[in-house]
């Protein structure tokens, strides 16, 4: 059993970012509104000692909501299929399609570099997403927002993990055909789907 440990950006967090992101903007403008107005009647000084907790507290927040929004993930591949921590357990023979940013996937190293690359940048953004037959779905993004969480070295871990699961895919359900990129299961486009 092969284990792979990486970071990815939990995207079922992203409606608590934007809350606080706006609630944060929002808590900053009536603050500095009442600071550079304070003797105005309408702003009055009183206003600034509920505004700036209030601005302070939505700053915490938005930090907090997005910290929490990096999970940990451990991946851990057999002969029958994976387990993921923040997914669950799936067979291969319950995965139905993959969606893979194929021409990124060049830029995370690999025999056939050259067949996928499409830019000099150093990591790219990167989601990856399984779909099982009872129409599960496990989605994983790396390097959202420029970069803040994943490193290269997690980028390799995660290639690794790719090239793992397509290989087993491969042999399980096209051992029989020729094969022309270095992900052996996907199309041109980085998608694969199970034949019915």
């Amino acid at each position: 059993m092969n284990t792979y440990r990486f970071r990815f950006n939990n995207s079922r967090k992203t409606s608590t970012i934007l809350f606080w992101f706006f609630t944060t903007l929002l808590t900053i403008t009536l603050t500095t509104t009442v600071l550079l107005a304070h003797s105005h009647p309408l702003f009055p000084a009183w206003l600034l000692l509920i505004s700036l907790p209030l601005m302070l507290m939505a700053i915490y927040r938005l930090f907090k909501a997005t910290s929490e929004r990096q999970s940990a993930e451990i991946v851990s591949l057999s002969k029958e299929g994976l387990t993921s921590s923040c997914f669950g357990s799936v067979l291969f023979s319950e995965i139905h399609s993959i969606r893979v940013p194929v021409r990124q996937i060049g830029l995370l190293g690999g025999l056939q570099h050259d067949y996928y690359k499409e830019t000099d940048a150093d990591t790219p953004y990167l989601e990856f997403s399984i779909i099982t037959r009872d129409g599960k779905m496990l989605n994983w993004i790396l390097n959202e927002w420029g970069g803040l969480y994943n490193t290269k070295e997690e980028f390799s871990i995660f290639f690794n993990f790719l090239t793992a699961l397509t290989d087993q895919l491969y042999q399980l359900y096209h051992a029989n055909e020729p094969y022309n990129s270095y992900l052996k299961i996907l199309d041109e486009k980085g998608s694969w789907e199970k034949r019915d």
